[in-house]
């Protein structure tokens, strides 16, 4: 497959002449990006939604007049697959991670012919960092963070890490045991990898915070800022300084009341964040996205009600997530966005915040135009919740056809179709695939012709080459270049 770029005449306009589209914006009035995901945040886990949790940053945020609050924003079921199509700009399915998760000691990663969204910032002159979890891919130089488009990374490169020691366990079939390893690293440029073991004790969420505001306060102002920040709250391990329990009273199950005080947790640090942006003079041009990378998980104390399933499923809660862009300079009339929004979408959507004049790219469309306005110049009408052996998905207006099994869990139901029309039936309780044996020919025609462009899962089995024991006690790099 050809790598995809930016159109080279435009990159020359951008560099020769400082401008990149119709609004003549120079580098220094293009709006900076601050990205903001959470991990594994359920559908229903914020406090307006349940007033039992405490969320009041998020909810200012949510219900500002800058502020688009997207009502259909779906993303995959996934970590790994939701952050390969949020970078790619393409469907999992198309990129070879749609099935799973990278593990550590995992020898893959997504493949470098897909440019990633940081690339393509970069060659737009921005600055480029990435705070948080990366999850895409480690065991050689060329998948780490700074070699595909981040100026600096600081964070985890794996599912998950204890949030006060941030070692990871990894259980090794062939070893039949349990390997133990650091997965917190610093990348300076060029995939330059550092493991940081000066962190033991600090909590994750407030040291990332803190390293983006350190950042931010050694960035160059003559040029934007392209920063995304990849919280691990609210994934497990259920883990949070015992300050926070005050905040979650009334939360009568003992996980939930955990997970709400690592999402208030969050959120006090979303706030603190803002508060950053405006004593620094940067909050009236930074663009604020909040969104999660998939659906939460009942037992470690999530909730996706009303919705049916979890994450890890292509049921509506594993897959439908909470969403707002809030920016005071460019969103004059905030409000409620109905129409779908897939996270392929940001990587044209955020193309087209610099200024570029763009249409689509890979497998997203420009919804920027939307977001600011609510009127669109580009409508979405469709997109696949996932194609892969075990089971796919599609939506296709009112109507999502589900072939196959709705989880990696289950196996009996291989054959199995389902048709909901999700805008009269958006828990999915009434199967509707008897009585519409046309509508359900012609979802399944669509999902064959885009079977044509699956592309080869990338997953591979653990390779003991990856062990922390190997690397003074961390997950570090360098380790697959003759695998892969």
């Amino acid at each position: 497959m050809r790598r995809t770029t930016l159109p080279t005449f435009l990159l020359l306009l951008l560099h020769n002449h400082g401008i990149t589209g119709v609004d003549g914006q120079t580098a220094t009035q293009k709006p900076n990006v601050l990205f903001i995901m959470a991990d594994d945040l359920g559908f229903s886990d914020v406090d307006w939604k349940d007033s039992t949790l405490h969320t009041p940053n998020l909810r200012h945020l949510a219900f500002h007049k800058n502020t688009a609050l997207l009502s259909n924003s779906y993303v995959n079921q996934l970590c790994t697959p939701t952050r390969s199509a949020f970078m790619t700009g393409y469907y999992p399915f198309r990129v070879g991670t749609q099935n799973g998760v990278f593990l550590h000691m995992e020898p893959a990663g997504v493949p470098t012919m897909f440019p990633f969204l940081s690339e393509n910032m970069r060659q737009l002159d921005y600055s480029t960092y990435l705070v948080g979890k990366w999850h895409l891919g480690y065991c050689k130089k060329e998948f780490l963070p700074t070699n595909r488009g981040f100026d600096y990374f600081y964070g985890f490169y794996g599912p998950q890490t204890g949030y006060f020691n941030h070692s990871a366990d990894q259980y090794h079939r062939e070893l039949k045991r349990v390997v133990k390893g650091l997965d917190l690293f610093e990348e300076v440029g060029s995939g330059k990898s550092v493991p940081d073991f000066s962190q033991n004790g600090v909590y994750s969420t407030d040291l990332f915070t803190d390293v983006a505001m350190s950042v931010l306060d050694n960035h160059n102002n003559s040029k934007p800022f392209f920063m995304f920040l990849s919280y691990q709250a609210v994934h497990p391990p259920l883990q949070v300084p015992r300050s926070f329990d005050k905040y979650c009273t009334r939360v009568k199950n003992r996980y939930r009341r955990i997970y709400c005080g690592m999402l208030t947790a969050m959120d006090f640090a979303i706030g603190r964040l803002v508060e950053y942006l405006k004593a620094s003079n940067l909050y009236e041009n930074t663009v604020i996205v909040f969104t999660s990378d998939n659906g939460g998980t009942a037992n470690f104390g999530a909730s996706n009600a009303p919705l049916r399933g979890e994450k890890d499923t292509i049921w509506e809660g594993g897959t439908k997530t909470t969403t707002f862009v809030h920016s005071p300079m460019y969103i004059e009339e905030g409000g409620t966005r109905d129409m779908m929004f897939h996270v392929v979408d940001w990587h044209a959507t955020i193309l087209s915040i610099t200024g570029l004049e763009i249409d689509s790219y890979g497998d997203g469309i420009n919804q920027w135009e939307y977001l600011k306005t609510g009127r669109p110049k580009f409508r979405r009408f469709q997109f696949v919740y996932n194609i892969d052996n075990h089971g796919s998905a599609i939506r296709d207006g009112d109507y999502k056809l589900i072939v196959g099994n709705v989880d990696r869990k289950m196996s009996k139901d291989k054959n199995r179709t389902r048709l909901f029309r999700i805008t009269t039936d958006p828990t999915e309780s009434k199967d509707i695939a008897r009585s519409n044996p046309k509508i359900v020919r012609r979802l399944l025609a669509k999902l064959d012709q885009l079977k044509k462009f699956l592309h080869k899962n990338v997953r591979k089995p653990l390779s003991l080459n990856g062990s922390p024991e190997r690397f003074n006690g961390s997950y570090s790099s360098y380790w697959c270049d003759e695998q892969i």
